[in-house]
């Protein structure tokens, strides 16, 4: 005698149950990759703003100043909400080659005096010439993170 059976096996049920498990398992792997990249999204935001900040800041401390009235190097926290942030600064004189080669031509009065020229500018370009490197400093996970930004200072 055939019997009209209402409902599903166990078999059934436990194949449903292991494709939702499944996709479940991939709905929130996907979620969790979205939450880091937001969290690593907003710490890039967070660390680009600071550092147009610090680098305006350092701007306005050296303005109109000569070289040898700023510090060489400086370090400062930032204010709350941001005080586990910090800033810094170095200034590092630059030193340029020899703008023109010397050269042993036929024409040794146009040379020495190409050669003297040339001296003459790469000492006036390094004396009045500095490179500013501003950095953001923070701790990530215990580890020290750091990002730098270049400008350069002419007196």
């Amino acid at each position: 005698m055939p019997q009209n059976r209402l409902g599903f096996t166990l078999l059934e049920v436990l194949i449903a149950m292991s494709i939702m498990l499944v996709s479940f398992g991939a709905i929130l792997s996907i979620e969790s990759s979205a939450i880091n990249v937001t969290n690593r999204s907003k710490q890039t935001n967070t660390v680009a703003m600071l550092l147009k900040t610090a680098l305006s800041k350092t701007e306005l401390e050296i303005e109109n100043k000569s070289f040898e009235e700023v510090q060489k190097e400086k370090s400062e926290a930032f204010d709350a909400p941001f005080s586990e942030y910090s800033w810094s600064w170095k200034i590092k004189e630059i030193e340029f080659p020899n703008l023109v080669p010397s050269s042993s031509g036929a024409e040794g009065g146009k040379d020495q005096m190409a050669e003297q020229f040339g001296r003459i500018v790469t000492k006036f370009l390094s004396k009045s010439l500095r490179e500013v490197e501003v950095s953001i400093n923070w701790k990530k996970s215990d580890k020290p993170q750091s990002v730098s930004a270049t400008t350069y200072w002419v007196d």
